[in-house]
């Protein structure tokens, strides 16, 4: 793990292809009740990354809830937001010329 948040692209490949198998259909079909191509489907299936609202729709067609596959970064404590802005301003009197 990187420390960072991360979607474990490996559990979703193993869930899709379960889910495929399980399913028994062509990809065609199965793609078409995902709302995907069927290009994106096998890539997906191939465990190629796609954009979230590919892997949205298709884990929709799976019936499993994204977060599922979210790996959320260690706890590291929390983070506090800066209150300061970062620039220093310094008090320097402007000469006003009529």
């Amino acid at each position: 793990m990187s420390g960072l948040a991360e979607f474990d692209w490996l559990a979703f490949r193993v869930a899709l292809r379960s889910a495929a198998f399980n399913d028994g259909r062509s990809q065609a079909e199965m793609a078409a009740d995902a709302a995907v191509t069927v290009s994106d489907f096998s890539r997906l299936m191939g465990g190629h990354h796609l954009s979230v609202p590919k892997v949205i729709a298709v884990c929709d067609w799976m019936d499993r809830d994204l977060r599922s596959f979210y790996r959320a970064p260690p706890d590291v404590g929390k983070s506090r937001a800066c209150s300061s802005g970062n620039v220093k301003h310094s008090l320097v009197k402007h000469e006003v010329r009529a």
